[in-house]
């Protein structure tokens, strides 16, 4: 690619770094490169000349971290939260077992009949028999095999509902004594869109739970990315204290990840690449493996990294391209050959 034109200028038929250094010697006069984190590409380009800047991709700095992020959030959270409340203090239900639905009955008899299966896989394992031999005898798949030996608790089939971030105004509305209409018109003015049967089914349950006094359980963790990743917006503190009052004091580790995230998307704000060793050096002993798997990627190809922050190209034009290059070849159904593919990608229209 052209960086200056955006126009594609070749295309190889290789992936191989020796065909890559060949093809970069032939034009002595190229002085800077953008790519993606590839290793190959980055010693083929040394390989054919070290004066050659080489400039990471900013999306995918920014994809990588963000990856880091996910992975260290869904590693601190549970998929489902049930925070410690001690204004709750409903006096419980004597014994009284109120009737489930039929679908939640079959769902719990599902899980069992699952985990039963599982702790069989298991024993057997246990007593030397191969996974093959498992799958012959219980006549299973060996993929289903190898989900049941990595099965450390009972599987839970329920579904998280969109609306689970509602049951915490429930439970406060339950717990003041309000009807289904009033709670309806409460939950309606937050947001919600659903119908009022699966509103009534959240009230039921959520009565159901304070009668038998136990905790409301929420799940937060795509709220808690959604909030930390979100450039656009600020007061991220407020609005992770929105999602529970306790969040924050149970989970302290979400304010130093949001910081850590602000800060590395200021270094591209700011431009300044020197800033990248400060901000690195500031992360570097974290606790979260996530984030030191990704500094250390970062060390790796640091100058590339510190020019993607202080340079206005990127390799935002050639992903474009290979985009371009894959739709040419699926019009194609795979049936030219490579130098017909080649002659459609650098081929220009002109208006003129």
């Amino acid at each position: 690619m052209d960086l200056q034109t955006h126009k594609p200028v070749s295309l190889l038929n290789t992936r191989q770094p020796e065909e890559v250094t060949k093809w970069l010697k032939n034009y002595p006069a190229i002085e800077l490169i953008t790519r993606d984190g590839s290793k190959t590409y980055a010693a083929a380009v040394t390989d054919a000349s070290s004066a050659i800047l080489q400039v990471a991709d900013r999306w995918h700095l920014l994809h990588q971290l963000f990856e880091a992020i996910k992975k260290t959030i869904v590693h601190l959270l549970p998929a489902k939260w049930t925070p410690s409340s001690p204004k709750e203090s409903v006096v419980p239900e004597k014994k009284a077992d109120l009737p489930l639905r039929k679908s939640e009955v079959q769902r719990m008899q599902n899980e069992e009949k699952r985990w039963k299966r599982i702790q069989q896989v298991q024993s057997l394992f246990q007593k030397g028999y191969s996974v093959t031999a498992m799958a012959r005898k219980l006549h299973l798949s060996p993929g289903t095999i190898y989900a049941d030996l990595g099965q450390t608790e009972k599987p839970n089939h329920q579904r998280a509902s969109p609306y689970n971030r509602f049951r915490f105004l429930i439970r406060s509305l339950i717990q003041e004594e309000q009807n289904v209409k009033q709670i309806e018109e409460a939950c309606r003015a937050e947001g919600y869109h659903g119908s009022l049967g699966t509103l009534t089914n959240l009230v039921a349950e959520e009565r159901r739970e304070v009668r038998q006094n136990k905790p409301a359980t929420i799940s937060v963790r795509q709220k808690v990315i959604h909030i930390i990743w979100d450039f656009e917006k600020g007061y991220h503190r407020e609005r992770l204290h929105e999602l529970h009052p306790a969040l924050l004091k149970t989970f302290p580790q979400l304010l130093k990840l949001d910081e850590l995230v602000r800060s590395f998307r200021n270094l591209f704000r700011e431009k300044n690449g020197d800033h990248l060793l400060d901000w690195i050096g500031l992360y570097k002993q974290s606790d979260l493996s996530f984030v030191q798997s990704f500094i250390k990627g970062l060390l790796q190809d640091l100058s590339a990294a510190q020019l993607s922050i202080e340079m206005a190209c990127s390799n935002g034009p050639t992903e474009g391209q290979v985009n371009r290059l894959k739709t040419i070849k699926r019009m194609m159904y795979g049936r030219a050959g490579f130098q017909v593919l080649r002659n459609r990608v650098l081929y220009q229209w002109s208006l003129s």
